[in-house]
């Protein structure tokens, strides 16, 4: 399979909250590394552009929980759209729900300074989110079912 490299506007490279800056782009490369770990199939069926696919989604999966945080986006509603977005492109969506969780691991380590656990929280409910959208038998490209 040829996946083709992220292209378009590129994900933020840091996050603000309550005025602690986090750097996104090493907290995504070790998401992706433990994701990796977990599913190696990943390197022979996406080669080198499916780990920077997975930087580059982490990268927005972190900024969007931090602006969820903040009151200014909904992780659960974006995570939900990037889960339709990669069910039509033919991903095991249930891989997603692992990713935030692995995620909300590594954050609730105190990569949000004292927001960390908030942060978590939302990674946390997000996973939760993807894990229980229903595809079913739906063709690629269709609205999931809600459990």
């Amino acid at each position: 399979m040829t996946l083709r490299r992220p292209s378009g506007s590129p994900p933020p490279d840091s996050a603000r909250i309550a005025g602690v800056v986090t750097p996104l782009i090493p907290l995504a490369d070790a998401i992706c590394t433990r994701y990796r770990d977990e599913f190696p199939d990943e390197a022979e069926r996406y080669g080198d552009a499916g780990i920077e696919w997975c930087r580059h989604d982490n990268r927005w999966l972190l900024s969007w929980a931090a602006s969820d945080v903040l009151g200014v986006t909904d992780l659960c509603e974006q995570a939900s759209w990037l889960a339709r977005i990669l069910h039509a492109r033919g991903f095991p969506v249930q891989r997603l729900a692992r990713d935030l969780q692995i995620a909300a691991e590594l954050v609730a380590q105190g990569s949000f300074g004292d927001a960390s656990a908030a942060v978590a929280g939302r990674l946390i409910a997000a996973a939760d989110t993807v894990a229980e959208l229903d595809f079913g038998n739906a063709p690629k490209g269709t609205a999931p079912n809600r459990s």
